[in-house]
């Protein structure tokens, strides 16, 4: 019988990624309802290195793979491997971080298995079938922004997997002296890829500096001009702020994606947001979480932002950035 809440241990140059500590954070909620143990499995050349990041991450089983040479990128080959981990620990569920890894390697997972993959996940609930069996209720915005839906594994069907968009739980602090089981499946062989990597060269926009940035500055509809939107960038630079928007900035280009903030694109949990010309829909306020201080600018005094904001200013961003720029 399938059994274990299994995470994705992705990893990259070495150390395990950040968003791992958030999925360990989900796997925690999950197992509060059913009591099942944590897993991670991880497949690389430097395995020993990554285990030893895992043990007292907050998991209770480590499933390790020490693979001839680095997979990276190698997404065929690589899911395979996990594919063969997956069948040997038989979890009831598996979290994934909804990352371009993690999306292109699971997707193969998946089509392997036989199973189905709910993909970008905001929220996991737990609830328990009439003979008591458990099951995760999947939850993700649909149809771009206009439908929130609920998503739930046929039964019988196992594991329940799926990715979860990073930044939508809190990283998990585990205990200092936390131990985990490890094992090393050596049966397991990672196999030739049909991948070549030639060379490997720095994301042109980096998504960590919004995710992990203590003030973030967001843009919406009222800075989509070229002169506000730059008045806005000016601001940000002067408090040394993170730039991010709501998905009409990133339609037009005004920001990358990888800066989107709401249902559709990034979850933050800055200590400060100031939003600028935001109207505040719930696909974009639901991408901000746990923030200390929320400032709110707009001249609509009925703007929904207004009920989520900690301070408003009622005015146009354009004179209010101009007179705080001049000081």
């Amino acid at each position: 019988m399938a059994d274990g809440i299994c995470v994705f241990a992705e990893n990259y140059n070495g150390n395990i990624e950040p968003v791992v500590a958030e999925l360990v954070s989900a796997a925690h909620v999950i197992k509060e309802m059913t009591g099942e143990k944590i897993q991670a499995v991880v497949a690389a050349s430097d395995c020993e290195n990554l285990v030893r990041q895992l043990n007292g991450s907050g998991v209770d089983e480590i499933y390790a793979v020490k693979t001839d040479r680095d997979c990276m990128f190698q997404d065929d080959a690589l899911s395979q491997v996990i594919a063969e981990m997956i069948k040997k620990i038989n979890p009831s569920s598996v979290l994934v971080p909804a990352t371009t890894i993690g999306r292109s390697v699971f997707s193969r997972v998946a089509a392997r298995l036989g199973c189905g993959l709910t993909a970008d996940c905001t929220e996991l609930l737990v609830d328990k079938r009439e003979d008591g069996s458990f099951y995760i209720k999947q939850n993700k915005p649909s149809f771009g922004e206009n439908v929130f839906v609920t998503i739930v594994t046929k039964e019988g069907f196992y594991p329940q997997m799926m990715t979860v968009r990073p930044g939508v739980y809190t990283p998990y602090e585990a205990a200092a002296d936390g131990k985990a089981k490890v094992e090393y499946l050596d049966d397991i062989v990672l196999p030739e890829s049909g991948i070549e990597v030639v060379g490997v060269r720095p994301a042109s926009s980096d998504t960590d500096s919004i995710l992990s940035a203590e003030v973030v500055v967001v843009g919406g509809r009222g800075a989509e001009s070229e002169e506000n939107f730059a008045l806005l960038e000016k601001f940000a630079d002067k408090l040394e702020a993170a730039i991010g928007g709501t998905r009409p900035l990133a339609d037009t280009g005004m920001i990358p994606f990888e800066h989107q903030i709401g249902q559709t694109g990034f979850t933050i949990r800055p200590r400060i947001c100031i939003s600028l010309g935001v109207s505040g829909a719930i696909q974009h306020t639901e991408g901000i979480k746990d923030t200390k201080l929320f400032v709110a600018i707009n001249e609509d005094e009925n703007a929904p932002i207004f009920n989520v904001s900690d301070y408003g200013i009622i005015g146009d961003m354009k004179e209010v950035l101009q007179s705080y720029l001049e000081l």
